[in-house]
């Protein structure tokens, strides 16, 4: 404890308030495990005490964080603040798969976190602020929920195009109140398709207001302390305001998943239907190449369902599921499906006519003369 004492102490007399409310909340995570009490009078401390670099930069119009707190905790028809919480990210499918380079900057924020006094030392602050940016559906949300988990952090979404729909003449108050309640304490704050920002920026209706939206992002950009973590998540990051872009301090981004990935994914979904579908699991990757997790996870658990209701007609209406557009092919490459079922993914030629809706015999004789 004696090395925390002067590191906190150095910190402090040298006004490094943000750097400092860092360092407390990286001890009140290893004291969770020794002395629970003083753990949690520290974190009450952090949670409620502003830091006050954050208070030098505010004008005299600044929005205190207490209304951010009711903000967040009202029952309206929309709440600004989304607030995840602990047993969600506890769920047993939390573990994000990922591309090689994103686990690397991942490991990298971690490594960061986990030892920031290390960059204090050469007069660095660890990465606060991210933006991932890729296809929907392929785990942003879910990557900011891990690293909440791995940082033991709560986690924070806003929604900027429900935020932009529905608080349009008063976004931007709003949105630095949330704002303000989420430097106020060590979090993750995920800021959910931030491009509604660029997308509307022509938009006749009120440019002014949006333009005002866009200062009050850059501002808070520039000021977001090192004891928190912002992330920005985008499907279209060509439509982000190139100044709002250069403010994050690391890029991320995410691509639909490989070959290999949509069979750990496939895997993952089948759950305890696993053995059930030990058959079934190559002619599902190859079926669901190229999609997204999201989309995987649905046909998947919509599979498992049609197994359990429909078990004696489940083969025909699991791949008429899966490639609907047979329907709508021609003889030919009816003909050519049945042949790739049987030879690819060991169907019965009874199974592979009765499914691409051509005959037996047809399948037989084209198997013959290959």
């Amino acid at each position: 404890m004696k090395e925390e004492v002067v590191t906190i102490s150095r910190l402090a007399l040298e006004g490094k308030d943000a750097d400092l409310r860092l360092y407390l909340a990286k001890v009140v995570r290893k004291l969770k495990k020794t002395d629970s009490e003083l753990s949690s009078q520290l974190e009450e401390l952090l949670k409620f005490q502003p830091s006050r670099a954050q208070s030098v930069m505010r004008k005299d119009n600044t929005v205190s964080p207490r209304p951010a707190v009711e903000l967040a905790e009202s029952s309206n028809e929309l709440s600004l603040l989304k607030r995840i919480q602990s047993s969600d990210l506890l769920d047993e499918e939390i573990e994000p798969l990922l591309q090689s380079q994103v686990r690397q900057s991942l490991d990298q924020v971690l490594r960061e976190r986990g030892e920031p006094e290390l960059l204090f030392k050469h007069g660095l602050p660890p990465t606060s602020s991210i933006i991932f940016q890729g296809p929907p559906g392929v785990g942003k949300t879910m990557t900011a929920q891990w690293l909440a988990f791995q940082l033991d952090l709560p986690m924070y979404i806003l929604d900027l195009t429900a935020v932009m729909s529905s608080y349009l003449g008063k976004t931007g108050s709003n949105l630095r109140a949330v704002i303000e309640f989420a430097k106020s304490h060590p979090c993750i704050l995920l800021l959910d398709e931030i491009d509604a920002i660029a997308k509307k920026r022509n938009d006749e209706a009120d440019v002014g207001e949006l333009k005002r939206l866009v200062t009050v992002m850059l501002q808070e950009l520039d000021s977001w302390p090192t004891q928190g973590l912002l992330i920005a998540a985008t499907n279209h990051p060509e439509l982000v305001d190139p100044a709002l872009w250069r403010r994050f301090d690391m890029e991320i981004t995410f691509a639909l998943p490989s070959d290999e990935q949509v069979g750990s994914a496939v895997h993952r979904f089948l759950g305890e239907d696993l053995d059930r579908f030990e058959k079934w699991q190559d002619f599902l990757v190859d079926s669901l190449k190229g999609r997204s997790y999201s989309h995987i996870k649905r046909v998947v658990y919509q599979l498992r369902r049609l197994m359990i209701f429909s078990p004696n007609s489940f083969e025909a209406e699991a791949v008429s599921y899966l490639h609907p557009e047979i329907e709508n092919m021609s003889r030919a490459e009816k003909i050519n499906y049945a042949l790739n079922l049987v030879k690819k993914f060991n169907f019965t030629q009874q199974k592979a006519a009765a499914i691409a809706h051509v005959s037996r015999d047809t399948i037989r004789k084209k198997l013959l003369q290959i």
